[in-house]
């Protein structure tokens, strides 16, 4: 069109009909180039955007959207082209933006399906397929709410009984972002609840949605999980909820990290006398690091058992190889044998002679004993090489020395502890910990699903912010998120229900051991929030390991929360809560709240009398004592004698790393809450 502009401007050729130079116009050149640079950013724009019709990553085949509300749909096309939007047979149409994005909002629909939801712009169509409406929670936190389903379930009988096809799990990518991103990058798309894919479900988030739909809350349950293990909360913070305590703690973090990074980079260095970055794709196997027989000239030497980090490699995660030989006399190779290896963090594959013999690929706290065949043995040298694969916390071998050997079919044993040579697979340093830094997970994890419309949000996290110098900030940072997501969902009233942090080591030696207790009694604080509600499970932890495997009952804890609040059942949610002190000259009382039915004793038989376990109060002179204390049932309190007949200041209950202890529960089961409290009742 431009140029047809000007050339009908241009004047005609002389009456020979031959023009001269003289008759001739001059070309536009300046209007015609400032035509085409002010189109320029336009076409430029165009070309970078354009892009093929696409949903956003949320919907898939076998999504499950939120029921009975407007609920929006988006994704990409070109720029200015026209969308229709199709469920079944209603269909609903938009122009993209100059950007290529569209935003259709479909009306509220009722429970149910399967639907086909479909988009098409006239030349290209998609279909997605088995679509049902029904109630969708946002799953997040650290490595206990990513635990499948499976490593609580080995011989998969749990996922056979509670298998639900209207279950069904999407799985967002461990992701980081420097600013709010649009776009979400998934590990699995959704997937509908058989028996084979809920093993591979969050194991809390699997067994909250059977016990929703146990309970007669028969429609589609969709857990939308986005987790990240050992992330810190204020990686899941916006910026603009950051406090200046965040910030300072987060760069003082950095500096540890970074300092940690150098110390690894200066040990590789050493080791393998190479200047160049260690590595990031695993080749080992393609190079022999775990056939029978390897050159060794260029490998390091590292003691074992021991985790990697303590060997010059902090805040290391990757893949180790480890080589060792041992020798077997006649006898010893004849017959079959048993290969004892102590727990490996985080999964293992393991060699003998360059045969595979077992192989356990995340189970960081399952002590590895393994069948050798008799083939595999020889008399004389053997060999045996094991790849290590961590991808979080320590990394390597767990147990004492004596964990590792070769038990023989003549039972004799032959140890495996000692020096072993090493080669890196990959080394991720911990300059890369983005699940440590302030708002990198938010950005790329959640901030992309916009006004998504949920059911509730469910949240575990807080064992890496349990430290001396974190926990006592958490409360504030939980508000923090709590009301920093609901703006970024759209909802003031968006349910929140988190779990609050299990027993873990051990068991107290003395009255005065708060430990985890402080993060607890942080995350008790947060319950200040409306339309929110915490899980208590301080009595199914374990003191060696830092993920319960109990995620049943944890899962059921947080559903009495939804089924209250949501689906409006007659059930106790909340754990009794302590309200009030009340202290008198030879005794004290501590009163409850939320206490259902009423509170009850849970006596193991090794107790003769009904006293109150992991119970501690603080005298007027600031000494703790263990407390001697029984429940009176009719009006619901403790009965606290006051220790030597001084005044009691303060009383703790199950304030402890682990209240191993601790008997007091609502008749319904639930643990009463862990507290301190003193008269003002805080």
């Amino acid at each position: 069109m431009a140029w047809e502009c000007c050339t009908r401007r241009l004047k005609p050729p002389g009456k020979s009909g031959i023009a001269n130079k003289h008759d001739l116009p001059r070309p536009p050149i300046r209007s015609v180039v400032r035509l085409l640079l002010s189109l320029l950013p336009f076409l430029i724009g165009s070309v970078l955007v354009a892009q093929d019709l696409s949903f956003f990553a949320v919907f898939t085949d076998h999504a499950v959207l939120q029921r009975n509300v407007p609920h929006p749909v988006w994704g990409e096309n070109s720029p200015n082209r026209k969308v229709t939007l199709s469920l079944d047979d209603q269909s609903f149409t938009v122009r993209t933006d100059r950007n290529g994005k569209w935003s259709i909002t479909l009306p509220p629909t009722p429970a149910g399906g399967p639907h086909t939801l479909t988009v098409s712009d006239g030349s290209s169509t998609i279909a997605l397929r088995d679509i049902y409406f029904g109630d969708v929670y946002l799953l997040s936190g650290q490595s206990n709410m990513e635990w499948r389903l499976a490593q609580s379930d080995p011989d998969s009988a749990r996922a056979r009984t509670i298998a639900d096809p209207l279950i069904r799990q999407i799985l967002v990518a461990k992701s980081s972002s420097d600013s709010p991103a649009e776009t979400l990058a998934l590990d699995e798309k959704w997937v509908p609840g058989t028996p084979e894919e809920m093993a591979d479900f969050s194991g809390v988030g699997a067994y909250f949605a059977h016990y929703l739909r146990e309970s007669g809350v028969r429609v589609p349950i969709g857990l939308l999980h986005s987790s990240w293990g050992g992330s810190r909360i204020e990686a899941w913070l916006p910026d603009a909820a950051l406090t200046l305590n965040d910030r300072n703690a987060a760069s003082g973090q950095r500096a540890r990290l970074e300092a940690a990074a150098l110390t690894t980079l200066q040990t590789y260095r050493n080791t393998f006398g190479s200047t160049d970055p260690p590595p990031t794709e695993d080749r080992g196997r393609e190079e022999g690091f775990l056939a029978d027989d390897t050159d060794l000239s260029d490998w390091g030497t590292m003691s074992l058992p021991a985790h990697w980090e303590s060997q010059g490699y902090p805040d290391v995660d990757g893949v180790f190889y480890f080589r060792k030989t041992f020798s077997l006399t006649a006898e010893q190779a004849s017959g079959e044998a048993t290969l004892h290896l102590g727990a490996i963090d985080d999964g293992d594959l393991t060699y003998i002679n360059g045969e595979v013999i077992g192989t356990t690929p995340n189970a960081y706290a399952q002590p590895r004993h393994y069948s050798v065949p008799a083939t595999t043995l020889r008399a004389g040298r053997n060999s045996l090489a094991i790849r290590v694969s961590d991808t979080g916390g320590n990394g390597g071998f767990a147990d004492p020395a004596e964990a590792l050997y070769l038990e023989t079919e003549s039972s004799d044993k032959i140890p495996l502890h000692g020096d072993y040579h090493y080669r890196i697979g990959v080394l991720k340093m911990a300059d890369a910990r983005a699940n440590h830094t302030p708002t990198l997970l938010y950005n790329a994890m959640i901030a992309p699903l916009q006004n998504l419309p949920v059911s509730a949000v469910l949240w575990y996290q807080g064992e890496s912010n349990a430290g001396a110098d974190d926990a006592p900030r958490y409360a504030h940072q939980l508000r923090a998120l709590v009301s920093s997501w609901r703006r970024q969902l759209q909802s003031d009233t968006l349910p929140f229900y988190w779990v609050q942090l299990a027993d873990y080591q051990a068991p107290p030696q003395q009255p005065d051991e708060p430990g985890w207790a402080v993060i607890r009694e942080q995350q008790s604080r947060a319950l200040d929030l409306p339309r929110t509600g915490q899980a208590v499970i301080t009595d199914i932890g374990d003191a060696d390991d830092i993920h319960p495997l109990n995620k049943w009952e944890v899962g059921r804890r947080l559903s009495l929360h939804a089924r209250k609040d949501i689906y409006g059942h007659d059930v106790q949610a909340r754990s009794p809560i302590a309200t009030m002190l009340e202290v008198f000259d030879r005794y004290s009382v501590v009163h409850f709240s939320e206490v259902g039915e009423g509170l009850t004793l849970r006596q193991t038989p090794a107790q003769r009398y009904p006293l109150v376990g992991s119970l501690t109060v603080e005298d007027d002179a600031g000494a703790w004592h263990w407390a001697v204390s029984t429940l009176d049932a009719e009006s619901n309190t403790l009965i606290i004698l006051n220790p030597g007949g001084r005044p009691i200041r303060r009383v703790r209950y199950a304030w402890f790393n682990n209240p191993d202890d601790a008997n007091l529960f609502s008749r319904q089961g639930l643990p009463v809450t862990p507290f301190e409290i003193g008269p003002d009742g805080k």
